[in-house]
């Protein structure tokens, strides 16, 4: 089956039409946004409790509280940077995969569309790494099938 590569490069290209497209991947990445918030939160709630209890447990006064709270600010930034790591790659993950799934279901609505208004529909054309080339395969056999039946 012939394959045809994306016509135009960077961000733009992974979005064939971004509302339904970022539709399709939207819930997974609400949860993993919630999940991402939830654990950020609930570790920044920790390390807060244990300062908190370090300083009043050691009674350390302002300069060694800062000092202290000083410490525990890398780890709170490390987890917040990862946090925030995970969001963006959840997100490009969401919007890689669905590019891949959502650009051929374009192309098989046309030929479909194609086929309810009684035309022979045109091949479909996927691109490489597409998900779906199964589907298209059959649905090119079945243009092919019609053809032939018409040039009869």
């Amino acid at each position: 089956m012939a394959s045809i590569k994306g016509r135009r490069g960077g961000v733009r290209s992974k979005l064939v039409e971004p509302y339904f497209q970022i539709k399709l991947g939207f819930m997974f990445i609400v949860v993993n946004v919630i999940f991402s918030l939830l654990i950020g939160g609930l570790v920044y709630w920790i390390l807060s409790d244990v300062f908190a209890a370090v300083k009043t447990y050691f009674q350390l006064s302002g300069g060694d509280a800062s000092l202290t709270l000083g410490k525990l600010s890398t780890p709170m930034i490390m987890i917040g940077s990862l946090v925030l790591l995970f969001v963006g790659t959840t997100f490009y993950v969401a919007v890689h995969y669905t590019h891949k799934i959502y650009g051929p279901l374009v192309s098989i609505h046309r030929f479909v569309d194609e086929l309810l208004e009684e035309r022979v529909p045109s091949k479909l054309l996927l691109r490489d790494g597409d998900e779906l080339q199964d589907l298209a395969v059959k649905l090119n056999e079945l243009a092919d099938k019609m053809k032939a039946k018409l040039n009869k």
